[in-house]
């Protein structure tokens, strides 16, 4: 893959992730801000990817001040879907949902007030990590590709539901959003089953939705053991769903099922 290729790939990827910063700026849409962090984890993957493949360091390095811009707007999203969170499950808490409406207010405010700051760091990332791009070898990306699916497949023969349940499925969501970028430099070399990658990093995602939602209701202020016992019921089958498709992974990983035309 040439540097000219990556360099395209990663402005167009940078663009819209300035185009949901922009939006929630200037809206304080929970949904832009949503997707300006959805962005940056792509942008993080594609420097993961080259890092891995490249054996060239230093990018995601200087993609850090990115990421704190990520984990900062990370507090208001959290507080974002606790509130959801409350309102779908029925709970009625004055003080937990004036609590969390505060930290959504008061960290937008204050990320506003940081935004020339936050935009400077975001183009000085943009144009350090485009001197830096390597080109990388198309054998390299392949090899990658498959040492990380064998990686995921040990994984999951070995880890239970825990944090490293959640681990699988971000290494798995580093090879499906870079698959586009990487197509050409896996094809004929290696078939790589997206949508059955994706349709298990989004169980595992449902997972550990309901694992974070178990401890919110758990939390000493809320304290609501039938919330809590009806997350952990829903979470049973949802476990039994990730186990099944996680069963035989790598041979699932790289089959795609061929389309039979009937004439």
């Amino acid at each position: 893959m040439k540097k000219k290729e990556e360099t395209k790939y990663l402005d167009k990827e940078w663009d819209v992730m300035n185009l949901y910063l922009n939006s929630f700026l200037d809206t304080g849409d929970q949904e832009a801000l949503h997707k300006f962090r959805v962005q940056i984890k792509k942008l993080k993957a594609m420097l993961s990817l080259i890092e891995g493949s490249s054996g060239k360091g230093g990018l995601l390095k200087n993609f850090k001040s990115v990421r704190k811009i990520f984990k900062y707007a990370g507090n208001i999203r959290e507080a974002h879907v606790n509130l959801q969170l409350s309102s779908s499950y029925g709970l009625k808490n004055d003080t937990f949902e004036g609590g969390q409406q505060k930290i959504i207010e008061e960290g937008t405010a204050e990320f506003r007030n940081r935004s020339k700051k936050i935009i400077k760091n975001i183009n000085n990332a943009q144009k350090e990590l485009k001197r830096q791009l390597p080109a990388v070898d198309d054998d390299a990306i392949a090899t990658y590709y498959k040492q990380q699916l064998e990686l995921i497949g040990v994984n999951f023969k070995v880890s239970g539901f825990t944090e490293d349940m959640h681990t699988n499925r971000k290494l798995i969501k580093i090879l499906v959003y870079n698959h586009k970028l990487a197509g050409k430099a896996l094809n004929g070399v290696l078939d790589f089953n997206t949508a059955y990658l994706d349709k298990l990093q989004e169980t595992i995602g449902k997972w550990h939705d309901n694992v974070v939602a178990a401890q919110l209701f758990s939390l000493p202020e809320l304290n609501d053991k039938i919330i809590v016992t009806r997350i952990n019921r829903i979470n049973t089958g949802v476990k039994r769903t990730v186990t099944a498709l996680a069963d035989d992974f790598l041979s699932k990983a790289t089959t795609i099922e061929k389309q039979v035309s009937i004439n």
